[in-house]
């Protein structure tokens, strides 16, 4: 009997993902009466790959947010095809307590609820689906799904050799990306995610011998990208001897390239000894170290069940990882429970004040039917309102795009402390905020006004205001291209991202895509940064102000080092130096390629990629150019 498993992504550059969920469910079923005909690892055309099955009697399908469209269309070509076929689907997307999903799906034959290990094995040791528990037909909805207490006999898809067969249909240079998981489960209750849920409360662990098993095979047969299900990387003593055991593995065979971990929340020190390791391995393996704080507010952490880390530890941290040099990034979430527009801001200003100088992402609040948000009861006490949109299309390209299969999430539009109009500012302010300060066009004028006595937040703010009523401005013209692709969003289910290199083009995150259209017109963002400054604060040297925050961000067309002139109160109040002189580098020296913009503004944007470097440059004068430093020498 043929049986076919899916699990599908989307396409996001050169990699291709293999299945961890799927493979679990094979590798612990007794599949001796089946012939695993393939495994469906790309959003393949459905027609075209319905076209290609022989006589499937089951498929098995890993459902998330996604996905979900995807096989939903999928099974109901198979379906429409052949008839007979079982379809069974599994995984986070499915409600575990929804007696009405058959009428939203009437594609499947049945839904697992939860882990699906067991549920799986039953199916096809022919039991009556009835009776197995975590399973729901069309004649039961089965009681609350129970936890696994132990995962140790479940096999290891890459220990069974599950993935070598998926790997050969590929060309051997083909890059790989892993997802993989030590442990199950997070001690945390944060209502805004699936894993939140008292179901997945305790945590259920990997023995070490596996573990090393697994990461041995990784470096032998060169995964590029390891995307770790862990929930909080640090939270236990072992994660140190894994993490070491991923860097020797990588000093010995130059893989996993990249370990990408969800840092934990309140494991400071643990996290930081792991960094540390990280940069005394001397193979980088992580892309910067999280400080996910989602909210400051006092009455939103109450709503979402969450707490943040001691701000004291915080800014100890913070500024820990800055005198070692080694990237951090923070998550807010907006709009929250019980967050407005100026709790976000004070939250943003806290950050900053913490010290957190590296990178912020402003994740818009979605909505997952298993996470405690997604419960009716909970919406209405908070007043949420959502609207049904896109999943978030960033970095897929226009060919990625063409005969797409859409996929939908549930974003928050409106709450009891938030309109949509306040939402909408909301994105604007993270927009202004983020594309000046963490993608460098003003990171460094904010730090000269902040000498003056104006707070970084009340800056951006008078900066969104200055750019709404300058109509006939670039910064404008970007303003309202991003504020009305999210309103678009929102309302008419447009892609997210933007365009901006031509018809070819990725869709851009909209900071990214900004920060491109910036630096490929700094004379005018020169200009308009110099009109602003003079427009709202009177400063008589905005124009030095200015060329100096633009010479710290890295230009794809100039040749570092370069020494660039100003004056001297300006370089103090900037960069803390006492020069009029200014030696300016930048560490990457490679040879600069059309990818450079994917490089800067999208692939090392976390980890300050846009930032230069300075000292006083009193030991060299400019032979020729101003600010470009094309030629300088030593005096």
């Amino acid at each position: 009997m043929n049986v076919y498993l899916v699990q599908v992504v989307d396409a996001y550059g050169p990699n291709k993902f293999l299945p961890l969920a799927i493979g679990y469910q094979w590798c612990y079923a007794d599949t001796t009466n089946y012939t695993l005909k393939d495994v469906l690892i790309e959003k393949i055309p459905p027609e075209e790959y319905v076209a290609t099955m022989e006589d499937p009697y089951m498929v098995a399908m890993s459902s998330y947010i996604w996905n979900w469209e995807y096989n939903k269309k999928l099974a109901k070509l198979i379906k429409e095809r052949f008839p007979k076929t079982i379809i069974i689907t599994g995984g986070p997307q499915i409600s575990k307590h929804d007696p009405n999903l058959f009428d939203r799906a009437p594609m499947f034959d049945a839904f697992i609820h939860g882990e699906g290990e067991e549920a799986f094995r039953s199916i096809l040791a022919g039991e009556d689906w009835n009776t197995i528990p975590n399973v729901q037909t069309p004649t039961k909805m089965p009681r609350p799904a129970q936890r696994r207490k132990d995962i140790s006999a479940i096999p290891s898809p890459i220990l069974e050799g599950f993935y070598e067969p998926i790997m050969a249909k590929y060309p051997k240079d083909t890059l790989w990306q892993v997802t993989w998981e030590s442990l199950r489960g997070c001690p945390y209750h944060c209502a805004f995610c699936d894993i939140g849920d008292s179901y997945w409360n305790k945590l259920t662990l990997f023995d070490m011998e596996r573990v090393k098993a697994e990461i041995d095979w990784m470096g032998r047969n060169r995964i590029e990208y390891v995307s770790v299900c862990d929930s909080n990387w640090g939270l236990l003593e072992r994660d140190i001897d894994i993490t070491q055991y991923v860097i020797d593995t990588k000093k010995k065979y130059g893989y996993p390239m990249w370990w990408d971990a969800t840092w934990a929340k309140n494991n400071v020190d643990r996290n930081f000894d792991i960094a540390m390791m990280n940069k005394a391995g001397g193979v980088n393996i992580f892309k910067g170290v999280t400080f996910a704080m989602q909210s400051f507010n006092d009455a939103t952490l109450k709503a979402s069940e969450r707490f943040n880390i001691n701000e004291i530890q915080v800014q100890e941290y913070l500024n820990r990882y800055k005198q070692e040099h080694i990237p951090t990034y923070s998550e807010l979430i907006w709009p929250m429970p019980d967050e407005t527009y100026f709790s976000l801001k004070r939250g943003i200003q806290k950050l900053i004040d913490l010290g957190q100088d590296s990178f912020l992402m402003i994740h818009p609040l979605v909505i997952t039917d298993n996470a405690t948000m997604g419960n009716k009861q909970y919406q209405e006490k908070y007043g949420i309102e959502v609207k049904t949109v896109p999943l978030d299309t960033y970095y897929l390209s226009a060919d990625d795009l063409q005969n797409y299969i859409v996929e939908y999430t549930d974003a928050v539009y409106s709450t009891n402390t938030a309109t949509w109009d306040d939402v909408l500012r909301g994105h604007m302010f993270s927009w202004v905020s983020i594309l000046m300060y963490y993608y460098g066009w003003g990171h460094y004028l904010a730090k000269y006004m902040r000498k003056q006595g104006v707070k970084e937040i009340d800056f951006f703010e008078s900066m969104l205001s200055w750019i709404e009523k300058s109509k006939n401005t670039l910064l404008h013209k970007e303003y309202k291209e991003t504020q009305q692709h999210i309103y678009n969003t929102f309302h008419n289910k447009q892609f997210w991202g933007r365009k901006v290199r031509g018809d070819t083009d990725i869709y851009w995150e909209y900071k990214g895509a900004s920060s491109i259209v910036l630096h490929d017109n700094k004379d005018i963002l020169q200009n308009e940064l110099t009109w602003f400054l003079q427009d709202v604060y009177e400063l008589e040297d905005a124009y030095d102000i200015v060329k100096l925050n633009l010479a710290m961000t890295r230009d794809k067309d100039t040749q570092y080092p370069i020494v660039v002139e100003n004056k001297s109160h300006i370089a103090h109040d900037m960069l803390d130096i006492n020069s009029s002189v200014i030696l300016i580098d930048h560490h990457d020296g490679t040879t600069v390629d059309e990818m450079w913009y994917n490089k800067a503004y999208h692939w090392d944007r976390k980890s300050r990629y846009w930032r230069c470097t300075a000292s006083a440059g009193d030991k060299y004068y400019v032979v020729k150019g101003e600010s470009n430093g094309s030629e300088i020498t030593r005096s």
